[in-house]
């Protein structure tokens, strides 16, 4: 039977462990409005697993109030710009789609996971509270938790909210929240958080990231992957006033069968050319020629045909896109006081940061 944060602490014989599990997960927040601690003030449905399906949060300091609907916290403010609406809404509609595509394939492992945080490790992961800031229909919410993380909870801005419910509902240990990741509702708790794929997404990445920050405990460690400005010049000069001005108008429909169009020769090329020229020494030359080289062979090892799919339509869907420069990636973690701080190329076109907060 799965326990949600807000399971009656009344239950038997789990009437302990339910009662450790809501205060632990209930220490975590903290009011949006006053930053005061919140408690459960109302029950209106519970599902027979025991989530609370709806209900109210309730400052204890201030008369803010957070509903729980379908069995997820809200905190929930109206976005301040069209363009972070539609980026928004753009993903939510592409992860409630592409659900099936990635649960059960290497587009949502733990090993892919590791990839995109290194050098996070899974001794590092275990036994640890994590936040997933942006966690879509919650594929690397998932795997942290099965890499042995001990709570985890994912907090994402999209409707994808209530497919990464459905996916997590039965873990004992993972909480689903829709929120801000520009105003998280996070007292500083955590020991690691991490953002993959989604601060290039935000209206202001930089202060998402401090926000990612602010929600770890002193001592605790963050994680945070973006596109990169370097190694991207094509993408920057050519496929982004595309997205701009075409594809991101588009409906979600017609640019998924463009993303499928695309994607077969892409699949062909990965296959029969990028594959076989990755390993011999023979054909070095050949590698430091082809287009894109280091990406491509990675997006093969990790995505088939659809996912590679998805991950066209990923880049083609956005309002809102930014590619981030090593230096401003680095000062990200100099103006949070960040220590301990490694920065690492992924794949030659992408930056992923790793540090303790002290």
């Amino acid at each position: 039977m799965s326990v949600s944060l807000f399971s009656s602490a009344y239950l038997s014989p789990r009437r302990e462990r339910t009662l450790k599990n809501v205060e632990r997960w209930l220490t975590f927040f903290k009011c949006s409005e006053c930053g005061g601690s919140l408690h459960l003030s109302e029950v209106k449905e519970r599902a027979a697993d025991q989530h609370i399906m709806e209900g109210t949060l309730a400052c204890v300091s201030c008369a803010a109030t957070y509903p729980i609907k379908v069995g997820i916290p809200r905190f929930v403010k109206a976005p301040e710009s069209r363009a972070v609406v539609e980026t928004v809404q753009a993903f939510g509609v592409q992860w409630a789609k592409a659900n099936q595509l990635v649960q059960t394939t290497g587009f949502s492992s733990p090993d892919l996971f590791l990839d995109f945080v290194a050098p996070v490790d899974e001794v590092f992961i275990r036994g640890k509270s994590v936040l997933d800031g942006g966690y879509g229909q919650g594929r690397f919410t998932l795997a942290a938790q099965r890499l042995g993380a001990s709570l985890v909870v994912g907090v994402d801005l999209s409707d994808a909210v209530e497919q990464a419910f459905a996916n997590t509902r039965h873990l004992d240990n993972v909480l689903i929240v829709q929120g801000d990741l520009m105003a998280l509702p996070f007292a500083p708790t955590f020991d690691y958080a991490f953002s993959v794929g989604v601060l290039h997404h935000t209206a202001d990445p930089r202060a998402g990231f401090a926000q990612l920050v602010s929600a770890v405990r002193h001592g605790g460690h963050v994680s945070a992957w973006v596109y990169g400005r370097e190694g991207n010049d094509w993408v920057v000069n050519i496929l982004n006033p595309i997205r701009q001005r075409i594809t991101s108008r588009l409906p979600s429909a017609v640019l998924w069968w463009i993303a499928l169009v695309l994607a077969v020769p892409l699949f062909l090329a990965i296959r029969l050319v990028y594959q076989p020229v990755e390993r011999p020494e023979r054909l070095s030359f050949l590698r430091r020629r082809l287009f894109y080289f280091d990406y491509l062979v990675w997006l093969g090892k990790y995505c088939g045909y659809l996912q590679q799919a998805l991950v066209i339509h990923d880049h083609l869907t956005p309002s809102i896109a930014e590619y981030i420069p090593h230096g401003e990636f680095a000062d990200w973690f100099k103006e949070q006081g960040l220590q301990d701080v490694i920065i690492t190329s992924r794949a030659n076109n992408s930056w992923r940061g790793f540090a303790r907060k002290p």
